[in-house]
């Protein structure tokens, strides 16, 4: 009997010194390349418009873009129900100056953590309006560039969570 429990301990500790290793590969460190350009619905001023979002996938949370927005630009200007996941909100930071310009950005950061989607977002417009995610934005390049280094560099750093929602 004593064997018998020996012999069961000795394959449970292995079973589980197995089931780690597995966990560890599985493990990835972003870098925030893996991003899309997705059109999405927003309601603004009443009106529900088409718009471009930038989204990062293979993130660490949902919150990734406001954590970055509150550390380059501090605390938002508005909060309203999120658009992808009604208790994530989304956050909204106006007249950013981003670029050596003069030039004026209004920047909503969401997101959604979901069995389906896991993704941080952001959406873009100029001082006019104007969504700088589309296609036809002279800005766009710049402006995907610019999110995806900030991200980056503020990745590793820490940020009480009461501080950005």
């Amino acid at each position: 009997m004593k064997k018998i429990v020996l012999a069961l301990s000795f394959l449970s500790l292995i079973s589980c010194a197995s089931s780690n290793l597995g966990n560890k590969e599985n493990l990835i460190k972003t870098n925030f390349t893996d991003l899309k350009i997705a059109t999405s619905s927003l309601v603004k001023n009443a009106t529900t418009i088409t718009c471009n979002e930038l989204r990062f996938y293979n993130i660490d949370s949902a919150f990734d873009t406001k954590k970055s927005m509150f550390l380059d630009f501090g605390i938002s200007n508005e909060q309203t129900n999120g658009m992808h996941q009604n208790n994530i909100r989304k956050m909204q930071w106006t007249n950013v100056k981003l670029f050596d310009s003069d030039d004026r950005f209004t920047i909503i950061a969401d997101g959604t953590e979901t069995t389906q989607n896991y993704f941080a977002c952001l959406i873009v417009f100029d001082n006019q309006g104007k969504d700088c995610l589309n296609e036809n934005q002279p800005l766009k390049n710049e402006i995907v560039n610019y999110f995806q280094n900030r991200m980056k560099k503020n990745r590793g750093k820490k940020v009480e969570f009461h501080n950005i929602k």
